[in-house]
This record gives structure tokens, sequence and C-alpha cells, in this order.
């Protein structure tokens, strides 16, 4: 199935019907699980959506067998293979015997009842049974014995002599007699690169080996790495060598054991101005590293204490750029699931780490495989491990969707100052500076009137007023641009203390608006101000603060109190929530 044309094209009931279930079913649909799922607004820092289409999490073919009820025993397979993972998993876990058989009975149970009606994902399923043996368990990081094991004889490993011989030999190593220094440089850390990528590709290996040797370490770090996400990164890290910027990896799921060696790569990641942000999982997902790995397993702790860990799953955007600015290079975030890669679960902090990337590393093969077999394509890069070979590395290159668009913390700085120097230039030649903020997308399917009559109303003002310079937010806007990429950038304007006026919509514009459109004011619009818009509280907040230190600017508008009805601004978007809705 190619998701650029709509399921739902036909408008078939019956159609609309199932895929409905299936949503719901899955617990992925944002209407109905508001709180969990995340909205179109966020989805769309990670995923490329057309208007109106549909984001599932998993493989085309896994979708199509739910959807068109076909190819069922490929989704029978698929749920079988969950089982496979879970049943051994409790058996080498829970000791007590009278507890281990009622897990195994209860989650059986469970299993038989997700997957009878063949429409939940078989990832929703694995995720299900996940999150009821934890709570039964009581165990709050089953198999960390395991995994710190794991960690602890890479650690070794990294310590040892026979690992610094091997990584620096130079074996490998084809340089001309007239390299220069910056291309001998750059061989070196591609050989260095190749040989930790191979060397977690033979993790299983290492385990079983009671020691290593340089020769066998040789060997282990010989497997080729081909592939055009191997390229990809090759030619990306020459370029960014060479602009003196800082970029940005979001480094995906690291795999216990190999995390000590994608802290190896992230070194040298860093020497080409990379910073490096390690999304782990939130709960307990397999051999996966989670946030409570990371702050317990003192093999981990011990090589993450010069990294930063973010812990607030709900981070803002600017918070988030103010920690990339800081001097940490290596930034831990948890991807707020306990399952495969679902960009419709993750946390808003993951997603806003998503946006921020130039590039995303997917560790886990899991994820990769559900990402390359999918037809979606991303807001950016991707580059991921494939599973379908077993002799040779291949790292799969997966480009963002041509129409993705990326501002830069940069790049909203740039139009910001531009916007600055403009209204110096203006206030120079003695005029007043007016900024309007208003609803734009906080009417449920009024973003066009919205704007419509923010363009109607800021024109009658500019027609009304002499030497006045009236700010219409809406007139600056570029496609790909979002609300988050908008407030940033207005944010920056705001706090310059160029404005004189800050006037904020009231009902009277609205209905003076539709009065010089010649219509009536429709029902949605009725009563309606910025108070109603969780961006427009945002930015009162951010007024009230701008006029604590230019006591001369005026603000008109509602009241203060009466935008206290909204209390949270929603991400990527402009919506409203009320305090009822807040816990």
């Amino acid at each position: 199935m190619n998701p650029d044309k709509k399921e739902r094209t036909d408008k078939n009931p019956e159609k609309e019907a199932w895929l409905a279930n299936f949503f719901t079913e899955n617990h992925i649909a944002y209407e109905a699980f508001p709180h969990e799922v995340a909205s179109l607004e966020q989805l769309r820092f990670m995923v490329y959506t057309e208007p109106g289409q549909l984001y599932y999490p998993c493989s085309d073919r896994t979708f199509n067998a739910i959807i068109n009820k076909t190819d069922s025993d490929w989704l029978i397979m698929n749920y079988v293979k969950v089982w496979e993972k879970i049943k051994p998993l409790v058996t080498s876990i829970i000791e007590d015997d009278y507890k281990r058989e009622f897990l195994l009975h209860l989650l059986h149970i469970k299993f038989r009842h997700d997957t009878a009606s063949l429409v939940v994902l078989p990832s929703r399923v694995e995720k299900r049974l996940l999150h009821i043996f934890v709570r039964v368990s009581e165990i709050d990081r089953p198999l960390a014995r395991k995994k710190e094991e794991m960690n602890q004889k890479v650690s070794r490993l990294l310590n040892s002599k026979a690992y610094q011989e091997a990584i620096n030999d130079r074996e490998g190593l084809t340089l001309e007699t007239d390299s220069p220094l910056d291309e001998i440089g750059l061989r070196i850390s591609f050989l260095k690169l190749k040989r930790l990528f191979s060397l977690a590709f033979n993790m299983e290996k290492v385990m079983a080996s009671e020691e290593l040797t340089k020769e066998r370490l040789m060997e282990l770090m010989s497997t080729e790495v081909a592939g055009e996400g191997w390229k990809h990164l090759e030619e990306t890290l020459r370029s960014w060598q060479s602009d003196q910027e800082w970029h940005y990896i979001l480094w995906k799921s690291p795999l216990a054991g190999s995390v000590l060696l994608d802290l190896e790569v992230i070194k040298i990641l860093v020497r080409f101005g990379v910073k490096v942000i390690i999304s782990v999982k939130h709960s307990f997902y397999f051999d996966e590293i989670t946030m409570a790995d990371v702050m317990e397993d003192p093999y981990l702790t011990d090589r993450f204490k010069i990294s930063e860990i973010i812990t607030d799953r709900q981070i803002s955007k600017n918070d988030l750029l103010d920690k990339l600015k800081s001097d940490k290079t290596i930034f831990v975030i948890d991807d707020g699931t306990q399952e495969r890669f679902n960009p419709l679960l993750t946390s808003v902090t993951f997603a806003r780490a998503f946006k921020e990337a130039d590039e995303v590393f997917i560790r886990s093969p899991k994820d990769a495989w559900c990402i390359a077999h999918s037809s979606f394509r991303y807001t950016r890069n991707m580059l991921l491990r494939n599973l379908d070979v077993t002799d040779h590395l291949d790292i799969i290159f997966k480009p963002k969707h041509p129409k993705a668009v990326r501002f830069s913390e940069a790049d909203l700085r740039a139009k910001a100052e531009a916007l600055i120097y403009h209204l110096k230039m203006e206030k120079r030649r003695g005029k007043t500076v007016m900024f309007y903020s208003a609803i734009v997308g906080s009417i449920p399917g009024q973003l066009e009137m919205a704007k419509k009559i923010l363009k109607v109303f800021v024109n009658y003002l500019r027609k009304k007023h002499k030497d006045v310079v009236i700010i219409n937010p809406a007139e600056h806007f570029e496609p790909g641009m979002d609300a988050d990429d908008l407030m940033y950038m207005w944010e920056i304007v705001q706090r310059s203390g160029l404005i004189d006026i800050w006037r904020f919509q009231t009902y009277e514009d609205i209905e003076k608006a539709f009065e010089l459109m010649g219509e009536k004011v429709p029902p949605e619009w009725v009563g309606k101000d910025a108070t109603y818009s969780t961006g427009c509280t945002k930015e009162m907040q951010i007024a009230r603060e701008v006029q604590k230190e230019h006591p001369e600017m005026q603000i008109i508008g509602p009241p203060w109190e009466k935008f206290l009805r909204r209390k949270e601004y929603g991400v990527g978007k402009l919506y409203d929530r009320t305090l009822g809705d807040v816990s």
C-alpha cells in the first residue's frame, strides 16, 4: 500500500468503520485517547503526512493484513513470535512456581483475547503483555542482572590492552603518499567507526567469548560495513566537519552491551561537530536500555556521567534548545514508550528531539525492520541497521520526505533578527510598533477562517492608524513552519523591547471583522477572544514579563484573569485544554 494514496478516498462506510475500529482497538486514535496519543501536530514533528492521511506504526504488510482481512497467516505468525518472546521471559525470571504458572496463564488468556479478532497489532499485543508482566511480577528492572553482566563484559573489554591495540591497528588504513593530514584524520575516524559498528554487530560472539585476544577482536571488527546509510553517514560527516557548526543526531534505542560501543562511536562523532541525543526506553523492553538502566546500572552510570540526563518528558522547545546549546555534547532522554518505535505514543520530549535532529540513527534492529518495510517517509533522514543479512552489516538509508522542511534554531533566530532590524528602522522613522495576538488554531476546523479574520481586522487597523506598524504574525508564516517554530521566533521579537503596544484580540475585534466581510458571526465564533487560545495565553504571560522590563509598553485586550482558563500550551498546536482536563 502506498500511504500517499489515502485508504479513505473511496469513502466506503464499511472500510471507514474498520479503520476507526483498528485505531481505537490499538489505542492509537488521538480522538479517543487524547492524553496518551500524539496530536497530528506532534506526529508531524516526526512523520510527513499529507492532509487527511492516517499513520500506522507497523509495516505495510501487517497493516494490509488487518485492514483488508487477508494474509492472516502472516499476522498469526507475528503473534506467535510475540508469545515466543514473552513465555521464556517469564520462565527465566519468575522463580516461584505458583507465581510463574499464574502469570503464564494470565498472559496467555490476555494473548488469546487480544489476538482473536486479528485487529490488534503484534507490537501492541507485545506491549500489553509486557505491561502486565512488569506490574504482576513487581520487578522494576527485569533482566537487570543479565544486562549489567553484558555491560560489565563490554566495559572490561574497552579497558583491555587487546581492545586498544585492535582499535588502533593500522591494518585496513589506506593512504596515498600525498594525503593531507585532515584526510588522514578522517580516514582513521571512519576506520574506527566501521570497527565499532562491526564489533556491535557481532555482540553475540563477543558475549560468548571468555577472553578476546587482539587477533580475535580484529576478526570481529572486520565484518563488512556497507549500504547507502554508511555512504550517507560518511559524506555527511565530511560536510559537517568543514562547516564549523554543531549538528544533532538522535541515537535511538541502544541495546545492552553494545550501548557502551555506541558511546565510543559517539565520542568520535563529537569530533565532527556533532551533539548526540540518546533516546532510551521509558520502561522495560527486553534488551533495550531504559532510563532506569542509565540511572542504576553501575557500568552505565559511570560512562554516562559526562552526559546530561533530561528527565522532563514534556520539555518545551525553548528549554530543549537551551540545553542543546550548553557545553554538553551527549544528552539522554526516554522515548516515553515500552514498545517498538511508535511515533503516536512517544513523549513530547522525544518528538521535539526528533524535530531538532539533523539525522536519526536507529540502533534497534526491530525498529529498523518496521521502518524499512513501511512506505511512510519521515521528517528527518533515517539510518537503519538491516536484519535481513548475517554476513555483513548493511546500513539502510531512508531519506526524509522531499517536502519536509527543517527550520533550525539558527534559521529561526535569523528570521527574528531580520524582523527586529526592520522594526528598529521603523521606530527611527518615528513610527509606533503594535503587535497583534489573535486566535489562529484554537477552534477546530476554523484555521482558514481565523487567518481571514486576522487579515481583515489588521488591514482595518492599518487604515485607521497613522504611523503605526502593525505586526500580523500570520503574514510571516512560511511553508514547513509549525506553531513551535513560530512561537520560538516570535518570542525573540517580543522580548526585544521594540513593541510599544501589544494588542490581544477581543470579541469586539471579531465582530468588526465579520461586519467588514459583510457576514454574520457564526456560532463557533460567538463570545470568542484571545483568552480562548493557549498560544495567546502564553503570549500574554510573555507580555506581562516584558512590561516589567519596559513599563512604557501598553497591553490592550481582555484582562489577565480571563486568560487563566487556559493552563497548558499544546505541542505544535495552539489547542485548548481547560483546567478540568489537567490532572
